[in-house]
């Protein structure tokens, strides 16, 4: 309830006949605030996330911008083994400012902290065409 479609990366959800511009602009629940985020930008981001190391990252784990930084930036909202990448794979919320692809966040998993790299979504991309 408190995550707007275009923090959630949602925006494809929301009909142009709704946007500013459109046929029948607002509207819905929340359209103030959605709309102004689909202007000006969201505070904070969906993103996914890939650990540069074997470890998956569950949810509910913190994300730091710094290795040695004590202020946590973000969390993970879910994670786990990726049998597509044979690798892991993780989503979570980062500020705007951190959310674009190729970014380094790190994580505390175990007392330690793991590199995580920022990666477009999906994870896998679509191979069957239209």
């Amino acid at each position: 309830p408190t995550t707007t479609p275009v923090e959630g990366a949602l925006e494809w959800s929301i009909q142009k006949s709704r946007r500013k511009g459109g046929v029948r602009p607002g509207g819905f629940p929340g359209a103030n605030a959605i709309l102004n985020q689909l202007e000006q930008g969201a505070p904070r981001r969906r993103v996914g996330l890939r650990p540069e190391g074997r470890a998956p990252v569950r949810e509910g784990v913190a994300l730091f911008a710094e290795e040695t930084s004590s202020q946590s930036i973000g969390t993970v909202t879910s994670g786990g083994f990726g049998p597509s990448l044979n690798a892991p794979v993780a989503m979570g919320y980062l500020p705007s400012s951190h959310a674009a692809p190729g970014n380094l966040v790190f994580a505390e998993v175990r007392g330690q902290r793991l590199a995580l790299r920022v990666a477009p979504m999906p994870f896998v991309p679509n191979t069957y065409k239209r």
